[in-house]
């Protein structure tokens, strides 16, 4: 794959990133090798790394596609050692929608967030509902200046 000077910048795993781009632009083959060189050149644990996408879809093909170059690699001959581990550890890999991420995050802190062990993210029509309320409730008590003020 030919890469372009962006896909180049992403791949400088010194810095960390937010990989935005169109469909078809190859982010995911960028963020795969990515991915990939973090846990090999850190020497880094698969959980210890971690990969956020906007839908579940995409996080699983990200999933699938790093699993396939790891594969890939493999068959190359390339650090067979170390990218035998990285695919054992691959079950571990935290790789999911922001969601999900902050989800396991409070539910592994909750005390100090005060929030309820039991909560769970809402979603379609329930999600729509609660943001409607949220929005009526700021404009009700929304106070805006009056011609003196502004």
């Amino acid at each position: 794959m030919k890469l372009t000077l962006n896909q180049k910048k992403a791949l400088d795993i010194e810095r960390h990133i937010a990989l935005t781009a169109g469909a078809g632009s190859g982010k995911t083959a960028v963020l795969v090798s990515r991915y990939i060189e973090i846990l090999v050149k850190k020497n880094l644990r698969v959980g210890q790394v971690v990969a956020i996408t906007f839908t579940e879809k995409a996080a699983a093909e990200l999933r699938q596609r790093i699993l396939r170059e790891i594969e890939n690699r493999i068959s190359d001959g390339r650090v067979i050692e170390r990218l035998m581990e990285i695919k054992t550890g691959m079950i571990s890999a935290q790789i999911s929608t922001i969601h999900a991420f902050c989800s396991k995050i409070l539910r592994e802190h909750p005390l100090v967030a005060e929030i309820d062990i039991g909560f769970r993210v809402i979603n379609g029509i329930e999600q729509r509902i609660s943001v409607r309320k949220a929005v009526a409730v700021s404009y009700t008590n929304l106070t805006l200046p009056t011609n003196r003020e502004v």
